[in-house]
């Protein structure tokens, strides 16, 4: 029975030598995924206390900000491991592969400011090939569309992802852009004056 208690409390004490609690600092520091969790795969994080001063924990929700090229995000990824553009940008690619990636493309374009929750938290190695010894980059896997946040830091960064910002604000935004990417299919002659036409008067009730 001792050797029963003596294990456990060795056990509970191992895992909180290892904090479930990650910080902006701890990545800064370039610690390894292996230094805060235990594990080189980094996958035992429950919380995250990002740069903007806010902690972010399994079941938390995120903010999409609009695409950072106005085309796409650049830091979310289909969790499958297909990157959302990669296809409809190889010249290689067969047409049904180009539309299925636009497809997705466009699936996540039209996200700004919509929610998703975070469902696993993890710090990657940056070296893939060093993960001992690699710093770590915080992954967001998430509940909507099957998408991941390849690193949460730098789409904070760029805006890809916003905090207190109005929800309508973005969407006004993200209309804006649209409207703009479909004024130049007009002027390139893919769509007609008539479907313009229709899509702007559509997106100007979201324009402010």
């Amino acid at each position: 029975m001792r050797k029963i208690a003596v294990f456990f409390f060795l056990s509970c004490l191992f895992l909180n030598v290892f904090s479930q609690t990650v910080t902006y600092q701890d990545i800064l520091n370039q610690k390894s995924a292996k230094e805060l969790t235990g594990r080189n795969s980094g996958d035992d994080i429950t919380a995250y206390v990002a740069s903007n001063g806010i902690t972010y924990t399994k079941g938390s929700t995120i903010t999409y900000g609009y695409p950072t090229n106005g085309k796409y995000y650049v830091y979310f990824m289909d969790v499958t491991g297909s990157w959302l553009n990669a296809l409809a940008e190889d010249e290689n690619a067969t047409s049904s592969e180009r539309a299925q990636s636009q497809e997705r493309a466009e699936r996540v374009e039209n996200r700004a400011g919509g929610v998703a929750t975070i469902k696993k938290i993890q710090c990657v190695p940056i070296d893939p090939f060093n993960r001992k010894n690699s710093g770590c980059k915080i992954y967001l896997v998430l509940n909507r569309g099957g998408l991941a946040c390849t690193n949460f830091e730098e789409a904070l960064a760029v805006k890809e992802v916003i905090t207190k910002a109005n929800p309508d604000d973005v969407a006004s935004d993200a209309a804006l852009e649209e409207l703009k990417r479909w004024k130049e299919k007009l002027d390139l002659q893919i769509i007609t004056q008539e479907e313009y036409d229709a899509k702007k008067a559509e997106l100007m009730k979201k324009i402010k």
